[in-house]
């Protein structure tokens, strides 16, 4: 009767989960059920959430996790091969993946040498309100209207802000990285995002609105603001209401009757109900610094 018993109740585990008199492994038993392409990414996104990292799908087959600042874009077309291969190894296969994103996130650029990152540095102008929710400090550097420039290695791939350990493992100073990721952001611009300039409200505007990370950052840029003032013919004011938008006009248009006014209306505005607040303020130039014009 007791073995009676004994097989009745492995009977009824191989109902529910699965029966084997052997170790499995730690391998995941088969759940009768085979994950599509978008399912599999789905259950290794929810894996990571329930990790604290960020998880947003970029392609059918690759998906960007983020920490706070820095992400990665994970392939997922490898191991879903491999899951395919292998429907009972799911668990197995998701946690390879949760293992390797969480080890590349925190290595980092720790173990990069300046040479292989160099080309890649690039400057991003930032609120102060936005480095307090980091949760780390990054090197940076002060700029007009309580507002830093700091630093990221900018892979294409992968997004990782500069650290002072970073800066003192490389051997360079904090003067030379600043001007090399302005030469950088320099010459992405120019071979990629040319200036833009159209009548707007009886008065031409120019500036960068390209969604690439870096537009309002491209105010700090001494050579892409004497681009402005090339193009319109004079001295200019500029507004950085938000990260993803940097405008300018002719500083003699924005003194004309309620031009500033208006002007500024708008750019609180726009600060006011952006993803991506920076900065109220309107800026010009004087003996070739920014300062805000109060």
């Amino acid at each position: 009767m007791r073995a009676r018993g004994v097989l009745i109740a492995c009977l009824l585990v191989v109902l529910a989960a699965g029966c084997s008199g052997e170790d499995d492994g730690g391998e995941a038993q088969a759940t009768g059920r085979t994950l599509d392409r978008s399912s599999f990414q789905e259950a290794v996104a929810a894996e990571l959430r329930g990790e604290g990292y960020e998880v947003e799908p970029v392609s059918r087959s690759a998906a960007r996790v983020s920490e706070g600042p820095n992400w990665i874009e994970i392939d997922l077309a490898a191991p879903f091969a491999e899951y395919e291969t292998a429907p009972e190894r799911e668990a197995a296969v998701v946690q390879e993946v949760v293992d390797e994103t969480r080890q590349t996130l925190s290595e980092g650029i720790s173990g990069a040498p300046f040479t292989a990152v160099e080309d890649e540095v690039m400057p991003l102008l930032k609120a102060p309100f936005e480095l307090r929710a980091y949760g780390f400090e990054p090197v940076r550097t002060t700029a007009p209207g309580d507002l830093a420039v700091v630093y990221a290695v900018d892979a294409g791939d992968a997004f990782t802000l500069v650290r002072p350990e970073d800066v003192e493992r490389w051997g360079t100073t904090l003067e030379s990285m600043h001007r090399l990721a302005l030469d950088n952001l320099l010459r992405r611009t120019n071979d990629d995002e040319p200036l833009l300039c159209e009548p707007s409200g009886g008065r031409e505007l120019c500036g960068w609105a390209s969604g690439d990370g870096y537009d309002a950052t491209r105010m700090v840029v001494p050579e892409l603001r004497d681009q402005i003032v090339e193009e319109i013919g004079g001295p200019a004011a500029y507004a950085v209401p938000m990260e993803n938008v940097f405008i300018a006009l002719p500083i003699a248009v924005l003194e004309e009757g309620r031009t500033e006014k208006a002007f500024r209306l708008k750019v609180e505005q726009d600060f006011q109900t952006a993803d991506d607040p920076l900065s109220r303020d309107v800026f010009v130039e004087r003996g070739g610094e920014l300062t805000p014009l109060r």
